[in-house]
């Protein structure tokens, strides 16, 4: 009794503390709770109050019960009024309260802060199970900001937030990023690659922009987890409490120099005080691979090929030698036995490298609950994502693959060591280890940029991936596109990279009251170090080219241009490849820390940092004075970190916060960050970047009385960040001396000095200095029929200046020597809009229905990026957006020779041009086309202007339904395909429809054999909108089950879903975007289509 007594307590004064927290216009009316106070131990636990005679009357029973959410989750806390009354109670830790003296003709008041309040007539019953609904008006009260909370009704910058549920819905994937792509308005994700565990281990596929992209300089926001920069691509998805992103510079002045390209903070989950709850979430998925680019099959092939040659054999006569006989295509279609399928292949290398369906594994096992004196968190989590190649036996005793496996781990604790006194305790990490195969001994670079080359360009007739006796196909006088990628993933080894992170925080809290109420001051320490390493198997045939020597694969190649005869001999035309001397295939390679090739004038941000401490000292003060709201803060925090053996990085920052409101109407806040940076040299190497917001929340004045608009809110922000993302270089200010290399003292090319020199390797420019950004934010928040529908609308412009620009990208006459020095030369303006609708209606007590809508327009144009005076204007930066595609432009094709003998020559090729091939304008009119000339802007860049989703969902009992559509357009990609590249049939499906004398309104050009023009203007220039079904799910969570209780859970749910379902677009391919990797910028590891089978329950 006394136990339950002290938990009462303790919950009723934390009900009264929040509710008095909160003003009055947050929440709907209730009833008010003015409960005596309790009787020591032994004595009933609440005072009645003088009753009249028909009170007394109709007091006959004791009411117990049960209070849950829609999940089947007890509700600690929870306020239960008998209407009309003072008397009282709350629920406890399992959600239950017993009420005494409760008349059968009387009503039950509930009510929970962020839940809709619920009245509930007695009736004559004695027990009751309550379910509360989550009410979405008062759902998002608190919002994550740097540093703190706000809540949401006080902020006045612009920031949208990711709740628990959604990161679940859209969790299983490798790469956190991943889980916001179409999910939030303003944000712009653009994957690559569907390659296990990203293109390197820790280095992500996925690029973020906020609000576009505003700068040359990377553009990627700053990344914050538990207010610590760190990366979020290895981050469980079920450590995860919520997302914000930080778009204005209200929102992110308080990181100043990093804030200039917005900013993600994830708060991970922490205890709560109660038993211990466990949760254990287990998902499988089948994935296949999504769109892969259209290619004609050696039939097909080989057919345009003899057309063409017929055409092209005016230019060049040995054209004729590659003439293939009708009689030997058709063995291509119809393969007249095993034996010559052998010989005349007809292979999708698609289809023959990958499986028609992968598997990849999650299961998480995570602990939370805590008494008054510690609250705990805790998780472990383990992911494969399977590889999707086609296994094959080579023979050797090892399997190479491509899968990615990672391990996750977080303790978060927070310990009430006094009354004043709290120390929180986060513990984190994660160890992974991506399979992947070696290029060459001693290399650190990868070998599968070749294979992606190849499986785009590998022609379908060369050879088979692997013969009927054992034997590897290969095509020796071929290049990159011809190497069989197949025996390339099985012959190269197994090269495998482990990383480990560990991340420790320490953060000690004291309460300062005694000075005076509300302020208080946290002292924090982080410490995270990152090792990387690499080992596997070395092959010693390790090339993907088998005619190099040394090579101990056998290989074997048939030559199909000798067309063998149906009374011929097939062996006598096959050639097996050398084959090594050598007494064993492959050796185990040692375990080494991961190489790090740093100089001081190129370092970059993307080897990674092994080794970061930070130590900062936070002030707040909250304090409510009348109608009168203060809140303060002051932050210091230093930083520290370093790679390998390289100089530390250091950073300094001091920052504050004050805001304030007057009974939640009129909102003022005010932010500014004091940035150091080593980046600079000693006259920049400190500036203060500085916010001002207002704001009005029109619908808490007397006068605004409206039946159908309940809320409204305006707010508008103005301030300065920075960015000192200076390309990945270091010390910039300072000018560089190498030592080596001979100075030639004539101009005689033999006339070299015989002593060695220094040399000054880099210009250094003192006056190098941060970006600076300068952003105003408009915003309306509105909401109808009691919060049923809410629509936001945002405004934004940006003015950034000081863009550095690197001293390669500079116009600066030869005449200077040498690579002039980088300089903050650039300016870069933007503006936009975003709009979000959301609809939440409980149609009756079993059935929720929701909807949301978003679009965001973002439009940036160069100001200035040093353009050459003379230069044309349409070839100039300025006045374009950042990254404007240019092309040579078509007007048609030549449809006769007339046309060509009187069309405008070119530069190049000109006497290769032939009736189907594209007429193009000569854009300036000079008389020749020239292609750095005649290339004036053209379609969009590769960053979409446009963004929208579209969700829409339910609830039914226990089933509940969603989609998720995510769209983008006014972008573009170029993606060239070389047809009949490297003298080899390969011939892409673009040109199915090609042009021909009888043919003049074609889509496609005539492709070409030898002759190789190349001049294809703006063909190969994609309209990249799409439209993707991002998310879907389907999912039954069992209420009131008997199986539960039987098996003694609270919650179990299972769950089918499915990400990248269906896309609706033009590209050939299914990825949004193309990372520089060599070859990989026209073939990668391909896109992946996942469908997710999972059970998550709770004890």
């Amino acid at each position: 009794m006394k136990e339950k007594f002290t938990w009462t307590v303790l919950l009723l004064v934390a009900t009264l503390s929040i509710s008095v927290a909160f003003p009055r216009h947050s929440f709907p009316s209730r009833p008010t709770a003015s409960l005596e106070k309790p009787k020591p131990p032994g004595h009933p636990r609440w005072d009645h109050p003088m009753l009249n005679a028909e009170q007394i009357r109709d007091t006959v029973s004791t009411v117990k019960g049960r209070v849950i959410d829609d999940k089947d989750e007890p509700l600690i806390g929870v306020t239960i009024m008998v209407a009309g009354t003072t008397k009282g109670t709350v629920t406890d830790v399992d959600g239950n309260f017993t009420l005494e003296g409760v008349g059968p003709n009387t009503t039950l008041n509930f009510s929970f802060i962020g839940y809709s309040p619920q009245q509930i007539p007695v009736a004559g019953q004695t027990k009751f199970e309550i379910t509360l609904q989550e009410d979405y008006k008062i759902l998002d009260e608190v919002v994550v900001v740097g540093f703190g909370q706000q809540k949401k009704q006080s902020v006045v910058g612009s920031i949208v937030q990711m709740s628990e549920e959604v990161i679940q819905r859209n969790g299983n994937v490798t790469d956190l990023k991943e889980a916001l792509s179409g999910q939030l308005p303003g944000i712009v994700s653009i994957t690559s690659s569907g390659e296990p565990g990203g293109i390197t281990t820790g280095e992500s596929a996925t690029n973020i922009f906020i609000r576009g992209q505003n700068t040359w300089n990377g553009g990627q926001p700053l990344i914050l987890v538990d207010n610590v920069e760190r990366s979020m691509s290895n981050i469980d998805p079920n450590e995860v409490a919520s997302i914000s992103v930080l778009k204005d510079a209200s929102a992110t002045a308080v990181f100043g120099v990093k804030g200039a390209n917005g900013v993600i903070l994830i708060t991970t989950k922490r205890g709560a005080q109660g038993k211990t709850k466990l949760n254990f979430n287990y998902t499988t998925t089948a994935k296949t691979v999504s769109r892969q680019p259209d290619k004609l099959d050696s039939y097909a092939a080989m057919m345009a090929k003899n057309e063409i040659i017929e055409r092209e054999g005016v230019l060049n006569q040995p054209s004729w030698n590659a003439y293939v006989p009708y009689d030997i295509v058709q063995r291509y279609q119809l393969p007249q036995s095993a034996e010559y399928a052998e010989i005349y292949p007809n292979v999708d290398w698609s289809k023959a490298m990958f499986k028609d369906v992968g598997y990849s594994h999650r299961a998480t096992l995570s602990a939370s609950g805590g008494s008054k004196a510690v609250q705990y968190f805790g998780s472990l989590a383990y992911l494969n994502e399977g590889d999707m190649f086609r296994e094959h036996d080579n023979g050797k005793g090892y399997k190479p693959n491509y899968d990615f496996n990672r391990f996750n781990f977080r303790s978060n604790i927070d310990v009430r060591l006094t009354k004043t006194t709290k120390l929180k305790l986060n513990f984190a990490g994660y160890y992974s280890q991506k399979n992947t195969n070696y290029n060459n001994e001693g290399s650190t670079s990868r070998a599968d940029q070749w294979m992606w080359s190849a499986a785009y360009f590998l022609a379908p007739n060369l050879f088979l991936p692997r013969y009927s006796d054992g034997l590897w196909g290969a095509y020796q006088e071929g290049g990159n596109n011809t190497v069989n990628p197949i025996a390339a993933v099985y012959n190269l080894g197994v090269r495998q990279t482990r990383a480990t992170q560990l991340n420790s925080d320490f953060s000690l809290e004291q309460d300062l009251k005694f000075i005076t109420k509300g302020l208080k001051a946290t002292a924090s320490l982080f410490y995270d170090n990152n090792i990387r390493s690499e080992g596997g198997i070395y092959d010693v045939s390790n090339h993907i080219r088998p005619a190099e020597a040394g090579t101990n694969v056998a290989y074997k190649q048939i030559y199909p241009q000798l067309y063998v005869g149906a009374d011929q001999d097939p062996s006598e035309y096959t050639a097996y490849l050398p084959v090594s001397d050598e007494e064993y295939d492959w050796i185990l390679r040692p375990w080494t820390i991961r190489q790090e090739n740093i100089s001081a004038a190129n370092w970059s941000s993307s080897i990674p940092i092994t080794r970061r401490l930070m130590y900062q000292f936070q002030l707040n003060y909250a304090r409510q004075f009348k109608k009168h709201n203060v809140t303060a803060m002051g932050l210091v925090k230093r930083e520290e970190s370093a790679s390998g053996s390289m100089f530390k990085n250091y950073r300094e920052d001091w920052v504050f916060r004050a805001t304030y409101d007057y009974d939640t109407k009129y909102l003022f806040e005010v932010n500014g960050a004091y940035n150091g940076s080593e980046q600079f040299g000693p006259q920049y190497r400190f500036d203060f970047f500085p916010s001002v917001g207002l704001g009005w929340v029109a619908s808490n004045e007397k006068f605004f009385k409206n039946p159908i608009m309940d809320h409204l809110k305006f707010r508008y922000s103005l301030g300065k960040v920075g960015d000192d993302n200076i390309s990945g270089s270091r010390w910039l200010y300072a000018s560089q001396l190498s030592y080596g290399g001979r100075s030639r003292l004539t101009q005689n090319t033999n006339g070299t000095s015989p002593y060695t020199f220094y040399s000054e390797s880099v210009v250094g420019n003192p006056d190098i200095h941060w970006e600076t950004a300068v952003k105003s934010n408009f915003g309306i928040e509105m909401g109808f029929f009691e919060s049923m529908l809410n629509v936001n609308v945002d405004i934004f412009n940006e003015n950034r200046t000081n863009v550095l620009m690197s001293g390669n990208s500079r116009n600066v006459p030869p005449t200077f020597g040498t690579t002039p020095p980088s300089a903050n030369l650039g300016q870069v303006k933007s503006k936009g809009y975003e709009i979000e609708l959301k609809l939440n209606k409980r149609l009756n007590p079993n059935l929720t229905i929701w909807s949301n809508i978003s679009f965001s327009h973002n439009q940036n144009t160069i100001i200035a990026k040093d353009d050459a005076p003379l230069q044309y204007d349409y070839l100039k930066a300025a006045g374009y957006p950042i990254g404007q595609n240019r092309s040579l432009i078509s007007s048609g094709f030549y449809n006769n020779w007339d046309e060509i003998y009187a069309s405008v020559p070119t530069e190049t090729n000109d006497l290769q041009k032939l009736p189907g091939y594209y007429n193009l304008v000569d854009f300036n009119a000079d008389g020749i086309i020239k292609n750095n000339e005649d290339t004036p802007p053209i379609g969009y860049t590769g960053v979409p202007q446009n963004t929208g989703t579209f969700g829409i969902g339910g609830n039914y009992k226990g089933f509940s339904v969603m989609v998720q559509f995510y769209g983008a357009n006014n972008v573009n990609r170029v993606i060239p395909f070389n047809n009949y590249q490297s003298d080899v049939d390969i011939l892409f499906g673009h040109v199915r429809d090609y042009w021909s004398a009888d043919n003049q309104q074609a889509t496609s050009f005539l492709p070409r054999w030898k002759t190789q023009a190349e001049n294809v203007g703006d063909y190969y220039m994609y309209d990249a909108s799409f439209l993707r079904l991002r998310t879907a799910e389907l999912s039954y969570n069992f209420q009131k089950s008997p199986l539960l209780q039987k098996l003694k859970m609270s919650n179990m749910r299972i769950f089918l879903s499915g990400t990248n379902l269906f896309l609706w677009s033009k590209l050939p391919d299914d990825r949004e975007g193309t990372y520089s990797g060599g070859s990989a910028t026209q073939g990668a590891y391909p896109t992946m289509k996942r469908f997710n089978l999972g059970i998550d329950f709770s004890f």
